[in-house]
């Protein structure tokens, strides 16, 4: 799982060269398009999503029914249990990933990124992730 609370840590993952480059450009449009609409007027690198929720980017081998580390606590089904605002599933240069919005209070929420492939063997996931998708 890896957090993404400024733009120096969306450059970190693409001088890590974690993700794909059309992924890690998607997650940087995200994080500019987060930006504005706070309505933030300071540097991109001044910008921080603490006070309004992170992003976060889910890998291979997280487990998708316990994220307590983000609030999603096991008892409760982890992001499985939870109630999406929305889910959407994007498509680019041949790869696909989901973003699923949960909003945690009115002035919290956080961006779930989920490549395809971290669900690929999860059918339930997967069949619950496609049910939402707009």
């Amino acid at each position: 799982m890896r957090t993404i609370k400024t733009l120096v840590d969306v450059r970190c993952l693409r001088k890590a060269q974690a993700f794909s480059e059309s992924f890690q450009k998607y997650l940087e449009e995200e994080f500019l398009e987060l930006k504005e609409a706070f309505d933030f007027d300071g540097l991109d690198e001044e910008f921080a999503l603490d006070q309004y929720g992170f992003m976060v980017v889910l890998e291979k081998g997280d487990n998708l029914r316990d994220l307590s580390v983000v609030g999603l606590s096991r008892e409760d089904g982890g992001l499985l249990g939870s109630l999406p605002e929305f889910v959407e599933k994007v498509e680019r240069n041949g790869q696909c990933w989901y973003k699923l919005v949960i909003i945690y209070t009115n002035e919290y929420g956080m961006a779930f990124y989920v490549p395809s492939e971290v669900v690929a063997d999860d059918e339930e996931f997967l069949n619950w992730l496609e049910e939402d998708v707009e």
